[in-house]
Parts: structure tokens; C-alpha cells; sequence
């Protein structure tokens, strides 16, 4: 949804910026160039996401046998939960 949102954004300075660019004084050059740079931050912004390696669990960690789908990825993750501190982890399967 933010996603999208920006997108939005993006290319409507885009297109104000073309608009002021091509109408007398030519003074939108700002608002293409942010736009762009907005619009090309969406299009490159996965690619340079590091790949999560999980890290072998403590043995009082517990699974809690909650399982869902995350959203961003796809993929199944399960919950585990470490009785003495409360803390959750969440780790893909």
C-alpha cells in the first residue's frame, strides 16, 4: 500500500515536472529530477536486500506451533518464543 502510494507520488512529480519543464520559464527541472530519482528508488529498491541466513537457535527457545504467510516474500514462517525472556523470533520454513 506505502508502496503503491509513493509510486503515485513519483509520477506525479514526474509528470508536474514535465509540464513546467516544456510551459515558459522552463522551471520544473527540480520536480522531474526528484521524481525520477523517486520512481528509480522503487524500481531498484530489492535488488540490494541482503539475503537473511538464519542463525542456529539457543535450546530454550521453543516453537509456539503458530505458522503464517508473510506478505512481503511469500513464504511460510513460523513463531518461536523464549520462555525466559519473552522474546519472539520469526524464521522462514
Amino acid at each position: 500500500m506505502l508502496r503503491a502510494a509513493v509510486a503515485v507520488i513519483g509520477i506525479c512529480l514526474l509528470l508536474a515536472g514535465l509540464v513546467l519543464v516544456v510551459v515558459p520559464p522552463h522551471a520544473g527541472w527540480g520536480l522531474l529530477v526528484f521524481g525520477s530519482l523517486v520512481v528509480l528508488s522503487l524500481l531498484f529498491e530489492g535488488r540490494y536486500r541482503g539475503q537473511r541466513t538464519a542463525a542456529p537457535q539457543p535450546p530454550s527457545w521453543q516453537p509456539t506451533g503458530e505458522k503464517f504467510i508473510d506478505p512481503g516474500t511469500g513464504q511460510t514462517v513460523e513463531v518461536d518464543y523464549d520462555p525466559e525472556t519473552g522474546e519472539r523470533n520469526y524464521r522462514q520454513t
